[in-house]
């Protein structure tokens, strides 16, 4: 059995990758594991934290739903919470899934309403009065970007609604998935052929990335389609997924063809091995099949659990593979050292594009799996992610090969010794002058999410980093200095340098945040950034904490802690952030200025018993925090109010008897958008212990 300190190593590790897995996914619009390895490490986490309940953590990749709000769009709330499925890759799965439903549903007949899972981008359409109103992504389940003039750019979405008879509504919602055919996909990608641009990886990430951009015409040149799945609507009872699908196809929405009713397990096993046969003839990609409760009124009394109904499963089919030779091993070194293997593949058609690379992830996993070059190599791709391999095909290895043996000598022009620390598998080069390791940190530094520093690519920094103008982050201040050098080199136009060098004072603006998560120190990824932030206030403050102080920060473990020690224990880092502050990088948080806004709770108390539909008990919390409330573990004499979800317990009852004021989910909600406690105490509060 593991020992606590690695059970708790093992949650956060898994935790911070499913998080990184998901910010990749949803705001990147890029997968780095495959569906089916993100399905494994998912469940592994469902399953430990099942088993040690202790170890609760209300951020937990699975206490919440992904988000794929970006920036630069308006937010808007979901009337309805737009939630994601469970997945499988088991028929034993569905089984149990239907033994669950059959036990919450007792003596009732249940039958299932089986969709294609289309490899695309869900959208939520809300009509008021027979015009679409706006058009929402999923964002967090909560909330999503208005993306409603892009939407209208798609020719199958209607954007006036002629009505049946017998659905005569004031408003209504549909949502459906954004794809795009396989065909278009190519035509669009032939012509960044044609124009010397890089082509796209894939149908569902330019499906994502259309419809995030900023200028609607862009939209209209890429032919997107869409499909209609589920409808919803407070103006009338619905009965079913079958009647809505008729009835969304009178209305005028493109509704698949392929949906099937089915009332046993054996009937979905039959659609699903179907489907495992007939998915390459399709036009547009499909990863699976969506199990669905045909019945709105069962849905309704099995209601939702987290992040899932349910009454839904998606059944996922596994990754696709080809076969091909692992002609070579080479090596990538990143920002914090590590280095890492690549294998160099023979070229291999897989999943709609030509494989010539794959991540082999470390030393160990070669090891363990006995890759050898001159393999014959089993190589995985579900559509969407970066190359794998899995497995080798023993029967045609070579007598003569030779079992593989890591570099130990960093592959730049350094030639330094390789370091690996005895807790973990990865090898790293500790010679802050790598040049590799120089370019991934300015790279690291000037990204989206860092200092956002627009025409600072991986090419530019490459030619910057070789010509000696860049050395290190800091020399990105200096470059201004270089600009008649740059007006010699091929490729550096007048324009092109004064977009760069505005971009790079326009940096300077950039929060304290963003400064520290770009700094590239171990371990400090956004949200730890952002915490710490929070917590020091400035650069100065958290030069000075000690590993002990550190760890005494909310959310801040050991590993981070010694990390930061150490990192400014470093001269060169002293260096390097005593000319970035010379340069006015901003180096300290702000102070809150708008008092009102924050803290209108004004040290009210809350406690949440029960479960939550429309947001976890996390984030209720951090909302309760944030404008000024606190937040109790227990009932007391001293609580204010009690937030009431589904099965609340025996918190309610001791709520009751100290006469404590209790507040359903709708009441919490329309607490916090209001900005007037003072009348909510007054008005609101005691009309709802009435």
């Amino acid at each position: 059995m593991m020992d606590k300190n690695n059970l708790i190593a093992k949650l956060y590790n898994l935790r911070k990758e499913i998080t990184e897995y998901d910010r990749q996914y949803y705001i990147q619009n890029t997968s780095i594991v495959s569906d089916f390895e993100y399905d494994k490490k998912y469940h592994e986490l469902l399953d430990l934290e099942a088993q040690f309940p202790e170890l609760y953590d209300p951020d937990s990749p699975t206490q919440r739903v992904p988000s794929d709000k970006i920036l630069s769009f308006k937010k808007s709330a979901h009337n309805y919470p737009m939630l994601s499925l469970q997945n499988t890759y088991t028929i034993e799965e569905i089984i149990a899934f239907d033994q669950r439903c059959r036990q919450l549903l007792p003596n009732q007949e249940i039958k299932y309403f089986v969709e294609l899972k289309f490899d695309g981008v869900s959208l939520s359409l809300r009509y008021i009065n027979n015009k679409l109103n706006i058009a929402l992504t999923r964002g967090d389940g909560l909330t999503g970007d208005d993306v409603t003039l892009n939407a209208l750019q798609i020719k199958d979405i209607p954007k006036l609604i002629h009505l049946p008879k017998d659905f005569q509504v004031n408003e209504f919602e549909v949502r459906g998935e954004v794809f795009m055919t396989r065909h278009n996909f190519t035509l669009l990608n032939n012509k960044q052929l044609e124009a010397n641009l890089k082509p796209f990886s894939n149908p569902r990430n330019l499906t994502s990335g259309t419809l995030k951009l900023l200028d609607s015409n862009e939209v209209a040149k890429r032919p997107l389609n869409f499909f209609a799945y589920y409808l919803l609507t407070n103006d009338t009872q619905l009965i079913s997924l079958q009647s809505n699908a008729h009835l969304l196809e009178t209305m005028g929405f493109p509704v698949n063809e392929y949906s099937k009713l089915c009332n046993s397990v054996n009937e979905i096993k039959q659609y699903i091995d179907e489907w495992q046969e007939r998915r390459d003839t399709l036009p547009y990609n499909i990863d699976g099949l969506v199990i669905k409760i045909n019945s709105i009124e069962q849905q309704q009394k099995l209601g939702y659990i987290s992040r899932f109904p349910r009454w839904a499963i998606a059944f996922k089919y596994s990754a696709e593979q080809a076969e091909t030779k692992l002609l070579d091993i080479t090596y990538q070194v990143g920002r914090t050292g590590i280095v890492s293997p690549v294998a160099e593949l023979e070229p291999v058609e897989l999943a709609e594009t030509i494989v010539k690379r794959a991540t082999l992830n470390n030393e160990d996993f070669i090891k363990e799996n006995d890759f050898r070059i001159g393999d014959y190599v089993y190589v995985e791709k579900g559509g969407e992610i970066i190359p794998k391999l899995v497995g080798v095909n023993f029967e045609k290895r070579s007598p003569a090969s030779k079992p593989f043996e890591f570099i130990k000598i960093c592959p730049c022009e350094k030639q330094t010794p390789l370091t690996k620390y005895p807790e973990e598998s990865a090898y790293y080069c500790l010679n802050p002058e790598c040049p590799w390791q120089i370019r991934k940190r300015i790279e690291h530094f000037a990204s989206r999410n860092a200092m956002n520093i627009e025409f600072l690519g991986e090419k530019s920094i490459d030619e910057l980093v070789s010509l000696g103008f860049l050395s290190n982050i800091a020399d990105i201040y200096e470059l201004h200095k270089h600009k008649a050098s740059l007006l010699k080199l091929d490729g550096w136009q007048e324009k092109s340098i004064n977009n760069l060098l505005n971009a790079i004072e326009k940096s300077k603006t950039k929060p304290f945040i963003n400064v520290l998560f770009g700094l590239g120190i171990r371990y400090v990824g956004e949200t730890a950034a952002k915490i710490l932030a929070k917590e020091v206030r400035s650069i100065n403050n958290l030069m000075e904490l000690s590993t002990d102080d550190l760890r005494k920060i909310n959310q801040i473990g050991d590993k981070i802690a010694e990390s930061i020690v150490n990192f400014f224990a470093n001269p060169l880092n002293i260096e390097i952030i005593n000319r970035l502050k010379s340069y006015n990088l901003i180096f300290h948080a702000e102070k809150d200025t708008d008092n009102n806004s924050i803290s209108f709770l004004d040290g009210k108390t809350f406690l949440f018993t029960g479960e939550l539909s429309s947001l976890t008990r996390n984030e209720a919390s951090n909302l309760v925090e944030a404008n000024g409330g606190k937040v109790f573990s227990s009932v007391s004499k001293k609580l204010d109010f009690l937030v009431v979800g589904e099965n609340p317990g025996s918190k309610l009852q001791k709520a009751l008897e100290l006469n404590i004021s209790v507040l359903s989910e709708k009441d919490f909600l329309d607490l916090m958008n209001s900005q007037n406690i003072k009348e909510l105490n007054e008005q609101h509060f005691d009309s709802a212990t009435k």
